[in-house]
């Protein structure tokens, strides 16, 4: 019998507070009216933890939240909204920190801005984290990393827990997100792209890619990557090593996304057609999910990548980084056939935009 793919994700919760849509950010001074300020759950492991379970794939969630009203939001949203599992037992509360809040602001001609406060999530260690302080008690399959520059306090352990883990013959993926201290390539993230703590599979955006590589264009910065060696300027080889990562996904937003592995191969997707874009936030932790659900099966890369797309189609089509509308595997699968299935080309984007989604 084929083991049951269980995921933990391990690192940040938020809180957003979603402003929009917006046609361009204010000027300094000016007062803007927009149609909804809304609140709600996210970050980019919570985010990926949410849509991996409403997909049907078990999920824990291994973050940090204060004791304030904000943890009380995402709690009560992950209890009554989410599938993740019992988070209740998988959060970890810090009686002096708050919780990580950010104001996101977005709309069809605004490239994602951020205001944010990371709090407990900066701040909470591996110890803290991890079931009794230990890699060895997560029960799990694949584990998944999110949000690494926000949190800052994982990184002191997190080579450690990576080696553990691969020992175990635990799969790890981690999404870097931004880096807002500008520093983009720390020790830890040093470890996690080359030698024996190197993740599995890395995925960044397109803009992170970069900086991290410090290459101009997502082509070099892949091949930088999949070859083992990454560094501030573009340093080290590109030749393929076993000691780096085996895996990269870049995702470049409406221009689909680019994979390589550490074997040569290579892989173009483009995105999937969304017929009105509302929230750009939280897309990219949607693509994850829907990539790790099916490459996480043992299935092709190409596949994975498509359901990945298929996924933050759906996520830019609603409101908020996630919810209660957060799609199940049939509806992902669904549009992902819509867009890349055998079909004629005049026919994929019409079906594209009448595949099934659930409403905002």
């Amino acid at each position: 019998m084929a083991t049951q793919v269980k995921f933990a994700v391990i690192g940040d919760a938020f809180v957003d507070i979603s402003v929009g849509p917006l046609d361009a950010l204010p000027f300094p001074g000016a007062d803007v009216e927009v149609e909804t300020v809304s609140q709600g759950p996210g970050g980019s492991a919570l985010n990926t933890a949410w849509h991996l379970a409403a997909q049907g794939v078990p999920a824990t969630l291994h973050a940090a939240v204060g004791q304030d009203r904000m943890a009380q939001v995402l709690t009560a949203a992950l209890k009554n909204e989410s599938k993740v599992t019992d988070p209740a037992k998988s959060l970890a509360v810090l009686k002096y920190q708050a919780t990580a809040t950010c104001v996101a602001m977005h709309g069809p001609r605004v490239d994602r801005t951020f205001v944010s406060t990371y709090g407990a999530a900066k701040t909470a260690t591996l110890n803290q984290l991890l079931p009794g302080g230990n890699a060895d008690a997560l029960d799990a399959t694949h584990v998944h990393i999110g949000g690494f520059y926000v949190c800052r306090g994982v990184h002191g352990g997190l080579a450690a827990c990576v080696k553990r883990l691969k020992a175990r013959g635990i799969k790890v993926s981690m999404d870097p997100n931004f880096d807002a201290t500008g520093e983009w390539t720390p020790p830890a993230m040093m470890t996690a792209v080359r030698g024996p703590a190197a993740v599995d599979v890395l995925m960044p955006s397109e803009v992170e890619a970069c900086e991290i590589t410090g290459k101009d264009t997502a082509e070099e910065a892949l091949e930088v990557l999949v070859g083992g060696a990454a560094g501030a300027g573009g340093t080290g080889s590109s030749e393929s090593s076993s000691d780096g990562v085996g895996l990269v996904v870049i995702k470049r937003g409406a221009r689909g996304v680019l994979a390589g592995d550490s074997s040569g191969r290579r892989w173009a997707v483009p995105a999937c057609t969304v017929s009105r874009v509302v929230d750009t936030n939280g897309a990219g932790d949607a693509f994850n999910a829907g990539f790790l659900r099916v490459w996480s099966q043992g299935l092709d890369v190409g596949a994975a990548l498509m359901a990945g797309c298929a996924a933050a189609a759906i996520a830019a089509q609603h409101s908020g980084a996630v919810g209660a509308w957060a799609p199940d595997r049939k509806i992902v699968d669904a549009q992902s056939e819509a867009e890349y299935g055998d079909k004629p080309w005049w026919q994929k984007g019409i079906l594209a935009c009448m595949a099934p989604r659930r409403p905002v």
